[in-house]
């Protein structure tokens, strides 16, 4: 398709494209190819397209009032979110390092939860606005929901049968402890879901509304058990749940509210089958990447768990929140915002012009990624120490020094992220299958290699190395993807 793109020639070459269309910049600066990946290597397209001052046009002419709206709600929202999840964290922190550790731990199990939801969700995401064009909304709507609610069975079902029977392995937590903390994982990934959902929609306001509204009545609790002198983990786990299951619940009402059923006629057989034939094609190597992604990002915790101890998974997990703070939630931020935006670009891959908006979009995207790792690198090379003191205690900044090569390691993961875009829009997911098994199990390997030899400072060396591999070897890959297009 991108063939079409192409000028039989293409005059007046500027002195940028001549130096930037040549194998001289990538032999002496291999790593420029990686911000450039999407659109200079596209020696398809016209020079033209690809100067810099094209982007700059593009913001200018898709930026309006209400794009800028929505981006500032977003952002707005997420920061009011981020504040309150460093209070959040300021006051768990309290029960202690070990506790705390133990805390960090369930958040893995609650990633695990995530894998079938964020599969599912990625085709959601991906489709909607296809089938919307269709006039067929109302059906993948529906096939949403039945996904929802078999999962929602599913899940709680299996939190009532670990419940009653891990306490006969584990005699140190009850069945109550265990009720409360599979509640709190299943609840939690619940109302992720919809803030996603609602993001989709581009509700943006009530979407930043409602998440605020979430953390705000999580602190009210957490300053309750306090002002008890109840601040204990099954306390927390249990109020956590109910907060998160009221909230979702009104995140479903919200989303019925803008997008209401379409009564009509609509055979099973000729609808849904096919819809979910093509969602589920699509997101069988969400699948896969979101077994070897857990490994990647949750499985040091249990290594650090097994090789040093829970008080040091605890620690580590203090940091890794500011990490999130700086690194995951403002990627986030623009993914969130970009992502319905790229796709629709995507949805007709016969209009020439949305699909190299679209990669204007992706390279956008990435680009700020890599500015924000650069500038929070940075923030804690300079006040790591602080940073971690302020969000929780003294306690915790044993290792704060490995705290900017965290920063920089999952900086390189999450700009490897915003490149996997290309072959999202493109519908060809499976393209990462392989960089994201092998980076993903191999990390395993990586992650218990270094923590053995240079204990909790060798998880930074290990983030570090990951994130880099990762980040060239999608590079790699885009350039297969962009070859065959």
């Amino acid at each position: 398709m991108l063939l079409l793109l192409q000028p039989a020639s293409i005059p007046g070459r500027s002195a940028w494209c001549r130096l930037h269309s040549t194998p001289f910049v990538y032999k002496f600066f291999p790593l420029f190819s990686i911000f450039e990946v999407h659109l200079n290597i596209l020696l398809k397209l016209p020079c033209s397209m690809r100067e810099p001052g094209n982007i700059i046009q593009i913001i200018k002419n898709k930026v309006n009032y209400n794009s800028a709206s929505e981006m500032g709600w977003v952002v707005l929202g997420q920061s009011i979110n981020v504040l309150l999840g460093f209070l959040i964290i300021k006051i768990i922190s309290k029960i202690g390092p070990e506790q705390y550790g133990v805390y960090a731990l369930i958040l893995t199990i609650a990633a695990v939860l995530g894998l079938f939801y964020g599969s599912f969700l990625q085709g959601f995401l991906r489709y909607y606005y296809h089938y919307e064009e269709l006039n067929r909304r109302d059906d993948i709507i529906k096939l949403m929901f039945r996904f929802v609610s078999l999962t929602l069975i599913v899940f709680l079902s299996l939190t009532v049968i670990i419940s009653l029977a891990f306490p006969l392995l584990i005699e140190q937590y009850s069945v109550v402890f265990f009720l409360s903390a599979g509640l709190f994982v299943v609840a939690s990934k619940l109302s992720e879901f919809f803030n996603s959902i609602l993001n989709l929609i581009r509700k943006r306001k009530e979407n930043a509304l409602l998440q605020a509204s979430e953390r705000i009545l999580m602190i009210a609790a957490l300053l309750l058990f306090l002002w008890q002198q109840n601040l204990l983990l099954i306390y927390i786990l249990f109020a956590f749940s109910c907060i998160s299951f009221i909230l979702a619940l009104t995140k479903i009402y919200m989303f019925r509210k803008f997008v209401p059923p379409v009564h009509k006629e609509s055979s099973y057989s000729d609808s849904q089958k096919e819809i979910i034939k093509t969602v589920m094609i699509y997101i069988s190597p969400f699948l896969i990447w979101g077994i070897a992604g857990w490994f990647q990002l949750n499985g040091e915790k249990w290594i650090i768990n097994g090789v040093l101890s829970v008080t040091d998974v605890g620690i580590y997990a203090v940091m890794m929140a500011i990490v999130n703070a700086l690194v995951v939630i403002p990627n986030n931020i623009i993914t969130e915002f970009a992502t319905p935006i790229i796709f629709k670009q995507f949805a007709d891959m016969n209009n020439k012009e949305n699909v190299v908006t679209g990669y204007y979009y992706i390279k956008i995207n990435m680009l700020i990624v890599l500015l924000i790792t650069g500038i929070s690198t940075l923030l804690t090379f300079i006040w790591g120490n602080e940073l971690i003191t302020l969000i929780s205690s003294k306690e915790y900044t044993v290792y704060w020094y490995i705290l900017p090569l965290l920063v920089l390691g999952t900086g390189l993961f999450y700009t490897g992220q915003a490149q996997t875009m290309l072959g999202l829009g493109l519908s060809k997911p499976q393209k990462y299958i392989a960089p994201k098994l092998i980076i993903g199990i191999g990390s395993l390997g990586i992650n218990f290699f270094f923590v053995s030899f240079f204990g909790l400072t060798g998880i930074a060396y290990s983030i570090l190395l990951i994130g880099l591999l990762y980040v060239l070897y999608i590079t790699l890959v885009n350039r297969g993807i962009l070859r065959t297009e």
